[in-house]
């Protein structure tokens, strides 16, 4: 325990030489030793539970109504009451349009920074996660640094938003795209001798030896190689569906510079399933492009995605936002006009430095930004390894629950959260009643269809998770309970007796 933090002379994590105080510290941070960013005032996180474990529940700062068991953060978070008002200050602004402040969105980039380990000079702000990876692969392409023939590596069943464009990628540059598929469970008849050793996901994730995905990711990784080079590895943490990962990145980093062929590997990361929950370092785990959505695990509003873009691509003068606009452009401040130049034509082309050349064209949202302000603060002033470490319980109790249910659920998973699939007692009905044959596409179907029925019955009964796959997501955050994950079990079971119907 911190007991700084329980003294009323704690000046600061400075003082403090826990871990959890050094790694947040609230002392100046240089960024690339010419900016100095101050971390945001915040109250004290020992002080906040007498400790670094467990946070409290948190089920206060929110407006759920009684009796809904919300477990479905990880397709919407709901909105903070603190949010929520700075979200109808921020409205009420816009009748007095002369306080607007368009440097709101520096407080933004340092507050993601934090998050992710890096300076806010590499921070942009993007509409959406889609948007961004767009982003990531219209540069390659600009870069040169992909060629008929080369691979794009991505996971079967990944979120759309980072596959659409490397489909279109590999489509105008000749290049394949690779999608590794989903490691097989082990069975309870595998000789445990030769099982793989593996360790579920702490909140920490230090504990962490090697996921399945990791070994079906380097062995993917490897056999590529010996034949093609590797172009571009595009990947979430964890993956979307189940929650199954993580996804070592600073390992994932280091095989793919072992096995580059002279140009370096573009690593592009989906972090919307992980950023507030599990820590990221990704400039010192080699990340390229990182995106993350922020109306899930960092609980924003609609509209916004926040982009790590490393040193490597956003000082290269050759990379370019793919609108162009003015308010990314040197110079450019607030309702500050470029001028135009008769000679050239035109207006000057010299970008920003570092990464806000990749902001989205048009003026920051004033509503969305100060909203997500207030909410990055929150998670910060929570912190993730917290988060993390109060959640793991609650997904634990729902993956021992479940399988001794007899239901099926991934080995290795986040410690916020998982997928839980029909047994196969269940499958087997389904497919009887069905008429279908057990072939590969005819179970997937049937998981669909069971995962469908299961999510809209718990729903008629004020439980809410998401039918992602074939398996129910479920995912708790700090205003849940183990009284929740009881429910969500209790009426799981009750489920079988109406299915299939």
């Amino acid at each position: 325990m911190c007991t700084k933090g329980l003294n009323k002379e704690h000046k600061g994590y400075a003082e403090c030489k826990c871990p959890f105080c050094l790694r947040l510290g609230d002392t100046e941070m240089k960024d690339n030793g010419n900016t100095e960013v101050q971390r945001p005032a915040q109250s004290d996180p020992c002080n906040a539970t007498g400790g670094h474990g467990h946070l409290s529940c948190q089920k206060h700062l929110f407006s759920l109504p009684e009796g809904v068991v919300y477990l479905n953060c990880a397709s919407r978070s709901p909105m903070l009451r603190s949010v929520e008002k700075l979200g109808h200050e921020a409205v009420s602004v816009k009748n007095q349009p002369w306080l607007i402040a368009d440097s709101a969105s520096a407080q933004v980039r340092a507050l993601f920074a934090q998050l992710v380990r890096a300076s806010p000079d590499n921070i942009a702000l993007a509409p959406s996660t889609s948007y961004a990876i767009s982003q990531a692969a219209h540069n390659i392409a600009r870069s040169g640094r992909i060629s008929a023939g080369d691979v794009i590596l991505v996971l079967q069943n990944q979120m759309s938003s980072n596959v659409y464009a490397w489909q279109r990628l590999c489509r105008e540059s000749g290049a394949r795209l690779v999608a590794i598929p989903e490691p097989q469970e082990e069975t309870e008849e595998e000789p445990v001798e030769r099982r793989p050793k593996r360790q579920r996901t702490d909140s920490s994730m230090s504990a962490m030896t090697l996921s399945p995905w990791d070994e079906a990711l380097e062995t993917a990784v490897r056999l590529h190689a010996q034949r093609s080079r590797i172009a571009v590895v595009a990947v979430p943490h964890f993956l979307w569906t189940d929650g199954s990962g993580p996804i070592n990145l600073h390992r994932l980093r280091s095989v793919l510079d072992e096995v580059a062929w002279g140009r370096r590997t573009v690593l592009v990361v989906d972090a919307t399933q992980s950023l507030g929950v599990v820590p990221i370092q990704a400039e010192s785990w080699g990340i390229d492009w990182l995106a993350c959505s922020v109306h899930k695990w960092l609980f924003g509003p609609y509209g916004l995605s926040l982009v790590y873009v490393s040193p490597e691509w956003s000082q290269d003068a050759a990379t370019e936002p793919i609108v162009q606009d003015e308010h990314n452009r040197l110079g450019a401040d607030g309702d500050v006009c470029l001028p135009f130049d008769l000679e050239r034509p035109g207006y000057s082309e010299d970008f920003q430095e570092g990464a806000r050349k990749f902001d989205a064209g048009g003026r920051v949202n004033p509503i969305l930004i100060p909203m997500v302000a207030g909410a990055l603060k929150q998670v910060l002033e929570w912190h993730p390894d917290r988060i993390g470490a109060t959640l793991a319980p609650l997904t634990a109790q729902c993956a021992e629950g479940a399988a001794s249910l007899g239901f099926q659920v991934p080995s290795s998973h986040a410690p916020h959260f998982i997928g839980v699939g029909p047994s196969a007692e269940d499958m087997e009905r389904e497919l009887l009643h069905g008429e279908g044959e057990a072939t590969a596409r005819n179970r997937s179907q049937a998981a669909e269809r069971w995962a469908d029925a299961a999510a809209a019955y718990l729903k008629r009964h004020s439980i809410h998770v998401s039918s992602r796959a074939g398996v129910l997501r479920v995912s708790p955050h700090l205003y849940n309970t183990s009284n929740d994950v009881k429910a969500f079990l209790d009426k799981l079971a009750s489920f079988r007796r109406y299915w299939p119907s």
